[in-house]
């Protein structure tokens, strides 16, 4: 089955204003699974850590502040869990001819910028461009996507009183 791709966006705190709700990549991998040929195959003692087919989901994004923003990758995690989301934007399903281990290279090396108004926001339009580049997804699912999390993200009710 295809990898399901959407924008997380969450809620900004103390104040939510639009320009500091924080948004990021999930990836939900229907694919994932542990064979029982994998179990069979460990020995007493053996841990069993996560490989390619275990990952189920990946929540990608830049964490930090204005110039200092790193990437950061949570496998497994369940964003409906997740404290502050406004709102789950639902992108596109990448092909399982895309291989996951190429889908999480391509995200991960989306840069990180250091510009005082570079933000999450931008790193998230930035890392579909790089996913419509490698031909994973169209360039309309891009657009969709980030007019999407637009929407949301000037949702942000202290908006109005700033």
């Amino acid at each position: 089955m295809p990898t399901k791709l959407s924008i997380l966006v969450f809620v900004a705190s103390p104040l939510d204003y639009a320009r500091y709700r924080h948004a990021s990549l999930y990836l939900e991998f229907e694919h994932a699974h542990e064979t029982e040929a994998k179990k069979a195959n460990l020995k007493p003692g053996d841990s069993n850590t996560n490989t390619e087919d275990d990952i189920k989901s990946s929540v990608m994004e830049v964490v930090g502040s204005p110039g200092y923003f790193s990437f950061y990758e949570r496998v497994n995690t369940s964003p409906v869990a997740a404290t502050g989301l406004a709102k789950s934007v639902y992108v596109a399903s990448i092909p399982d001819s895309v291989p996951v281990s190429s889908l999480r290279a391509t995200i991960s090396g989306t840069p990180v910028a250091d510009q005082g108004d570079w933000n999450s926001q931008n790193w998230v339009g930035d890392a579909l461009g790089r996913l419509v580049t490698a031909g994973y997804m169209d360039a309309e699912d891009k657009d969709r996507g980030l007019d999407d999390m637009v929407d949301v993200i000037l949702e942000a009710k202290d908006e109005e009183i700033a």
